[in-house]
């Protein structure tokens, strides 16, 4: 008690000294509570507050930041800015997928009419194999004939049964191509299938962190 009577008497002689100024300021320098008519500049980073003539506070001006703060507060408007650029960013992926396909079932279609393109097109490169290799099996058949006689291959035998050995490759070639074009797509559709299933519920660009597949599930199994 006797030490708040003395606290408030500090600032009474205080104030009253300073009383002819229209506005005070009052600072804690190593834990020492001081009342001035200025904040001087090497004590203005400690933060201070601003009393009016009558000793009431009118403004209280916060300690300057410390470095570690500083570094905090950056990081977090760092954060912030990237979280907002990811949001952009889903959000243009999300509209263009959306321009493609308004519900999950319309990708699926699609997925099956990729897969049937491609697996005719693979159906259609094993056909034409058989046929190659019927040809090269007649055309080779022709050359050992020609050679059990003692006769040189004629140019254009060769050059034909090389032909028709580099157009087998080529097939081969374009069924495996076709064959990975079909797993990477499938993917794709798997990938895109999700996404339109969960903006059926969420908003265009909502990141992956803020969504529920528990709740999409119930959502959508629901309707």
């Amino acid at each position: 008690m006797k030490l708040f009577v003395w606290s408030a008497a500090v600032c009474c002689l205080l104030l009253t000294s300073v009383s002819h100024a229209s506005k005070l300021y009052r600072f804690t320098i190593d834990g020492r509570v001081v009342v001035k008519d200025h904040v001087p500049a090497q004590y203005s980073h400690l933060g201070y507050e601003v009393l009016n003539s009558s000793g009431l506070v009118i403004k209280k001006v916060k300690p300057a930041p410390t470095a570690a703060e500083l570094a905090e507060r950056r990081a977090a408007e760092k954060a912030k800015k990237e979280r907002l650029e990811r949001i952009r960013a889903q959000r243009k992926q999300d509209m263009d997928l959306l321009r493609l396909y308004a519900k999950p079932g319309d990708v699926e279609r699609a997925r099956k009419r990729k897969a049937d393109e491609i697996e005719s097109y693979i159906q259609l490169q094993r056909r034409r194999i058989a046929d190659l290799e019927i040809k090269l099996e007649q055309s080779q058949g022709d050359a050992a004939d020609i050679e059990r006689r003692g006769v040189e291959v004629p140019v254009d035998l060769r050059l034909e049964i090389a032909q028709l050995q580099n157009r087998i490759r080529e097939s081969h070639a374009n069924i495996k191509s076709r064959q990975q074009e079909l797993i990477d797509s499938t993917k794709e559709y798997s990938t895109q299938y999700e996404r339109v299933r969960i903006l059926q519920v969420y908003k265009p660009g909502a990141l992956s962190e803020e969504i529920d597949l528990d709740k999409v599930d119930r959502e959508l199994g629901s309707l």
